[in-house]
């Protein structure tokens, strides 16, 4: 079953006297909406209710809006939404006062109709109430989406898409629709950005990005072209494919409709005119993006947050900047100078990034030595095995050649063993370890949280041998040789940088040698795990 698309915005206008009246006077109401519920064969949200959220927080910090008249609704069924829809149209003809309506819902849809949860309420049901309220202007932002994976495909049926059915059932004189794509498209959400790619881009936008005229205000055509270039440019790489956002506004006589006032919100963070490239703003330490844009070189560009904790990551054509900011009340202004940069990591010319560049890893195992004819010839003259098992400790570095290959380098440290006779005074005592240096090559594959992988190395290996005889007095030897290793292992990754590893590691490292002429294999078979690192 094709999932279809969805839709997003409309905003509709009803031209009154008194419209007229001056915007000051004007008293705005809001109804935010938010259902992660699933209806049938349809699968549970992530972010809807989130993005929810989001916009009456908006609202009220740069919206115009008091946050007393800020209603947000969660998992409703139609009998309550209507319901609040009623209140409000008693709350607006109470006040007696000009009145602007906002009214946003993110959840799943159908071609004509909300899906709230097991339930459904038609859009034709939904247009007259809303419009049954007496406001002046009323702005209606419909963001309708289906579960998918990594980025969710947006929309329901193998119907008439639910974009094209809210603008022909919704339009209006005096109505303006605002979707998230055009009627041949499917909508989609980001996992990476914890919303729709919509609704991100529309807040980032009323931030005071989409301000191009630098007048503090961010009107609905602002707004509009603002977020079509930026979900167009990130959804372009999508395995869905583009997503065009799409307007029809018929609003006579109202002239420029301001959205948000960006300029008196609480504080912002200010990208300096010299800054230019990718820039995304992080939400400490939570990590939550709070804005991801591009900017182009010559105009600074400020936007407006909460007061906080924040990090900054500026992308130019070769390096990456890193800037801390704390706004309280007062703004903030990010200075490239004084952020942590850092060269961009190569990338393929086709299929994107190779991934981090870095990987290392520590790995403490156990295992069990080799019987070979230096071992046979310490049990003939009354030798014994003291050690049960040898611990070896393994270093490693590589770097990325390729999205599954890398290359680098590795130190491993063996235990070995100790074996003891008997004398007259004090026991006989033989201990060795070995030591070895190597260069390795690594190939994985997986997803990016679990990945199995297989390792060779080969290098130089120094066997060093401790001998104490029955009087205490020690002497040591050391002896070079060879190396090879080769190692089966997985690893999960709990975050971007940080994972645990499991690994079976063979290793062949021939060095100590006795004086009639047999040589041990230092090399050990060993069972281990570590912490591995990439970056």
């Amino acid at each position: 079953m094709r999932p279809l698309q969805i839709l997003l915005t409309l905003l509709f206008v009803l031209a009154a006297p008194a419209v007229a009246g001056a915007e000051e006077d004007v008293v705005g109401y809001a109804l935010i909406v938010g259902s992660n519920a699933p209806g049938p064969g349809q699968t549970e949200l992530v972010w809807a209710e989130d993005d929810a959220r989001e916009v009456a927080e908006l609202l009220t910090e740069m919206g115009g809006f008091e946050r007393a008249r800020v209603r947000l609704v969660l998992r409703p069924g139609p009998a309550r939404l209507l319901a609040e829809v009623a209140a409000l149209e008693k709350q607006v003809v109470a006040s007696g006062r000009p009145a602007k309506l906002f009214f946003y819902y993110s959840g799943h849809a159908k071609a004509s109709a909300l899906s709230l949860g097991k339930e459904e309420l038609g859009l034709a049901e939904l247009r007259a109430r809303l419009l049954a309220v007496p406001a002046a202007l009323t702005v209606v932002v419909l963001d309708a989406c289906q579960s998918g994976a990594f980025s969710r495909t947006k929309g329901v049926e193998p119907a008439a898409d639910f974009s094209f059915n809210s603008r022909s059932r919704l339009d209006a004189t005096g109505v303006a629709v605002l979707a998230s794509s055009t009627g041949s498209e499917l909508s989609q959400e980001s996992d990476f950005l914890r919303s729709s790619y919509f609704t991100h881009h529309l807040l980032v936008g009323l931030r005071g990005a989409a301000d191009d005229n630098d007048d503090g205000r961010v009107s609905l055509d602002e707004a509009y072209r603002y977020t079509y270039h930026h979900t167009l440019t990130a959804t372009a790489a999508t395995a869905v494919g583009s997503q065009h956002v799409s307007v029809e506004v018929d609003l006579k006589g109202q002239g420029e409709i301001p959205l948000s006032y960006p300029d008196p919100a609480s504080t912002t963070i200010t990208l300096p005119a010299a800054a230019e490239g990718q820039v995304l703003v992080e939400r400490l330490p939570a990590r939550a993006v709070v804005a991801e844009l591009h900017k182009a070189r010559g105009a600074a560009l400020a936007i407006a947050v909460a007061p906080g904790r924040y990090q900054v990551l500026v992308r130019g054509a070769t390096r990456l900047w890193r800037c801390q900011a704390a706004p309280g009340r007062a703004p903030v202004t990010v200075v490239l100078g004084d952020c942590a940069d850092e060269a961009l990591v190569a990338t393929t010319a086709k299929g994107g990034g190779l991934g981090p560049r870095w990987h290392l890893s520590a790995v403490v195992g156990v295992g069990g030595g080799r019987t070979d004819g230096y071992v046979q010839r310490l049990q003939d003259f009354g030798y014994h095995r003291q050690t049960l098992g040898s611990p070896q400790l393994g270093l490693h570095v590589a770097e990325r050649l390729h999205r599954s290959v890398l290359v680098g380098g590795e130190l491993m440290l063996i235990g070995g063993e100790e074996w003891k006779r008997d004398s007259g005074l004090e026991p006989l005592t033989l201990t060795w370890q070995t030591v070895a240096v190597g260069a390795i090559g690594r190939v994985e594959t997986g997803p990016r949280w679990i990945v199995a992988y297989g390792q060779l190395g080969a290098g130089l290996a120094l066997g060093l041998t401790t001998f104490r005889d029955q009087v205490g007095a020690s002497e040591r030897d050391t002896y070079p040789g060879l190396y090879g290793a080769a190692a089966v292992g997985v690893e999960v990754w709990f975050g971007r940088r940080w994972g645990m590893t499991a690994r079976l590691t063979a290793s062949y490292a021939p060095a100590i040698d006795n004086l009639i002429g047999d040589q041990h294999d230092g090399g050990l078979i060993t069972v281990g795990l570590g912490a591995v690192n990439r970056r």
